[in-house]
């Protein structure tokens, strides 16, 4: 409290969710590369990259603009499972991150393709973003340290939850090349724009009429 007393008083102007065509959050566990994604979105060091897992204590948010669009994209603290988590602070990291999935409009859940398999807590995380309703895009990082070994155990992972991550977009990086990070946010415009896309009355009302005549509700004896 005395060092909050001491500080200057806050310059600039905040951020606020109403100015943000497009809220963007990071999500995943500890070391998958958000803090690295963050940096090369924007474009500048906004947020401190190290190995040691939990650098990231807060969501961190920063304003940026595309194709004229301003878009607000958020860094989160990395998530264990839940029964690893046995600190207070740790414990407060996690409620910030699922505070911004909550607000956000896409999430971008990253993964470390490097590894053989998508963990369960990154399963729960997916399911977590569709239960709030939100648009979600798989990033698999770090490419680059991937072996075809590595992929061939991934692919074999996700193909038992093909019933439902085939219809999620997805794309492979690597942060570290910077191999298909221009990629990242037209990918991200998309998906926001088809999930904020709006019918008219006549335009449902004739979609339904073609799909009965496709495919009748009932059959005739």
């Amino acid at each position: 409290d005395a060092i909050c007393d001491g500080l200057p008083a806050p310059t600039g102007a905040k951020i606020s969710d109403e100015e943000s065509n497009c809220k963007i959050v990071i999500l995943g566990k500890p070391n998958v590369g958000k803090s690295s994604l963050m940096n090369l979105l924007v474009q500048e060091e906004r947020a401190i990259v190290s190995p040691i897992a939990g650098t990231t204590r807060e969501a961190i948010g920063e304003k940026i603009s595309f194709y004229h669009q301003d878009l607000l994209l958020t860094d989160t603290p990395g998530i264990r499972r839940k029964r690893k988590i046995d600190e207070t602070l740790e414990s407060m990291m996690v409620k910030s991150a699922f505070r911004a999935v909550e607000d956000a409009d896409v999430v971008l859940l990253l993964i470390d393709s490097s590894e053989h398999a998508i963990a369960d807590q990154e399963l729960k995380l997916a399911f977590y973003v569709f239960e709030h309703h939100k648009s979600l895009v798989i990033l698999f990082n770090k490419d680059d340290i991937s072996t075809p070994d590595a992929q061939q155990d991934m692919d074999r992972s996700l193909s038992v939850y093909e019933y439902f991550l085939k219809k999620v977009p997805q794309l492979s990086i690597s942060c570290k090349t910077g191999k298909n990070i221009g990629k990242v946010l037209p990918l991200v415009k998309q998906v926001h724009e088809r999930s904020t896309q709006t019918f008219n009355d006549d335009e449902l009302t004739m979609l339904f009429k073609e799909a009965l005549h496709r495919k009748p509700l009932y059959h005739q004896q």
